[in-house]
């Protein structure tokens, strides 16, 4: 039996050398970006739930696995079908999204046309969000819908189809019986600590193993390898869909210190690498997990021979934590932060402690840990004035770097069903839902156009205010250099090439 996991490529092409170009699979928050045709994406993450699940498939019997991630290839999407009807799989999973889900199930249309017998799977939290809908895009297509945390169920299910047996024990999934939506809901969440090891040796294609695409560029060492410590979040945001649809508000899940130092030494020594980083939901949700993973990471002596950064929250991150994390070898902390409003922070959910940021960014500045910090416009209860006070926070942090996003209303979070209860959702076209580029809400004092152009200055703004901190100045100077150690020339030049195209724009 042949298995095909697939994170499909979608792009939209804007003129003879650029495009459109969507990033999905292994991104908590699925997007857009414009670039050149020719180039790959300067932010690849690593689809961590196609990798468990292909790491799970290679221990079954009579069966083979196949993987084609088309965005990480840059492939165009007439070679990934071509790759599809030259294979001619059994089964075939999409993770898709919001954003990509009427091309998915297109795509997924013309692939049944030429291959009638394939059943064909659809993961992630827009099809776990809507199941009924999304078979119903297009009747007779979609075989199976995954839901939440598929991996075990996945692999359930193709023992099953293999086997020829019933499947109506099998949880989390969704699938169409005598013209009526059967939904088998998952039991609960999963044991992180049962998944092996991701199988990076299949990504991102048989055909072409190479780790090196998947990149994060706050990493500041090559090779970077992504890897997971957790699952969750301790907080309940209202606009995160990951936690609320995929895990389904469950608790924070740690792994075992001793299985995440063991896979460290794994890509040490198969990949080379000189840099994890863990694209948590939040690395740091646990203070005596991170302390033990510290003190193992010290143990082994791994702290002298790869770096580490990782997504964390500074909330629970204080000055001891920080201190042991940089002896363990961390170099960098990416950290939420959304709004600087109490009233949005309140009606979103986040606890945010000001003092606290500040002084964490202090503490981290002199510890040599770089910190990249994220804001959100047009979340709950937003105004031109609440927007502003969260510009004006932004400013005063004295992080590295900066991201900032438009607040995209996913289906199954509680933020959405805010929204579509009080009628301020402006779209149903799902491909609208992109925070990257537009918003999709209707506010009280300003219009869907004052959150778009806010957000598009909000980056040349902050920077033009670092630019003026001879202190925050100099760190980058020295970031700089070790860029240049840690990545050569070429990661320097990238990395002024995109500082200046922000204090430049207009």
């Amino acid at each position: 039996m042949k298995v095909l996991l697939a994170n499909p490529v979608y792009r939209n092409e804007i003129n003879e050398n650029e495009e459109q170009f969507y990033i999905r699979a292994g991104s908590r928050w699925p997007f857009s970006i414009v670039k050149q045709k020719s180039k790959k994406s300067l932010y690849m993450p690593f689809p961590f739930y196609l990798a468990y699940t292909a790491a799970l498939l290679e221990r079954e019997g009579n069966v083979e696995v196949f993987v084609e991630d088309s965005i990480a290839l840059n492939d165009a999407e007439s070679l990934f079908l071509e790759k599809v009807f030259a294979l001619r799989p059994d089964i075939m999973l999409f993770e898709t999204a919001t954003g990509c889900i009427r091309h998915d199930v297109d795509m997924a249309t013309r692939i049944k046309a030429q291959i009638p017998e394939i059943k064909i799977c659809m993961a992630g939290f827009h099809a776990t969000a809507l199941p009924k809908e999304t078979i119903s895009l297009a009747p007779g297509v979609i075989d199976f819908i995954l839901l939440r945390e598929y991996e075990f169920n996945f692999s359930a299910l193709v023992r099953a189809l293999r086997d020829q047996v019933d499947i109506s024990s099998i949880p989390g999934i969704a699938y169409v019986k005598n013209h009526e939506l059967v939904l088998q809901e998952s039991t609960g969440v999963i044991d992180i600590n049962m998944l092996p090891f991701p199988a990076r040796h299949l990504f991102p294609s048989n055909k072409i193993p190479d780790i090196d695409v998947y990149w994060d560029s706050f990493c500041q060492y090559k090779p970077a390898v992504q890897m997971h410590g957790s699952r969750g979040c301790p907080f309940r945001c209202n606009f995160c869909v990951w936690n609320q649809v995929m895990y389904c508000n469950a608790a924070y899940r740690s792994r075992d210190v001793g299985l995440i130092c063991n896979e460290i030494e794994e890509v040490i020594a198969k990949y080379g690498a000189r840099e994890i980083y863990f694209d948590d939901d939040t690395f740091t949700g646990n203070k005596k997990h991170v302390m033990q993973f510290c003190d193992e990471m010290i143990r082994r002596d791994l702290n002298k021979r790869v770096y580490w950064s990782a997504m964390a929250d500074f909330m629970i991150t204080d000055e001891e934590m920080l201190v042991k994390m940089r002896e363990a070898g961390c170099i960098g902390l990416k950290f939420g932060v959304e709004s600087g409003s109490d009233e949005v922070l309140k009606r979103i959910c986040k606890p945010i402690n000001r003092s606290k940021l500040v002084e964490n960014c202090r503490i981290a500045a002199r510890l040599g840990l770089k910190t990249h910090a994220t804001f959100c416009f047009g979340l709950s209860g937003e105004t031109r004035q609440t927007m502003e006070e969260t510009m004006q926070l932004a400013m005063s942090i004295d992080s590295d770097t900066a991201q900032f996003s438009i607040a995209t209303p996913f289906p199954g979070t509680a933020f959405y069903d805010e929204l579509k209860k009080e009628g301020r959702l402006m779209s149903q076209n799902w491909e609208d839902y992109d925070g990257n580029n537009q918003s999709v809400v209707r506010y009280c004092d300003m219009d869907q156009k004052d959150v778009v152009a806010f957000y598009q200055s909000a980056m040349k703004r902050w920077l033009r205010s670092k630019l003026t901190n001879p202190r925050w100045f100099l760190r980058q100077f020295r970031l700089i250099l070790k860029v240049m150690q840690g990545q050569g020339i070429a990661g320097v030049i990238e990395k002024i090439r995109v500082m200046w195209r922000y204090v430049l724009q207009s």
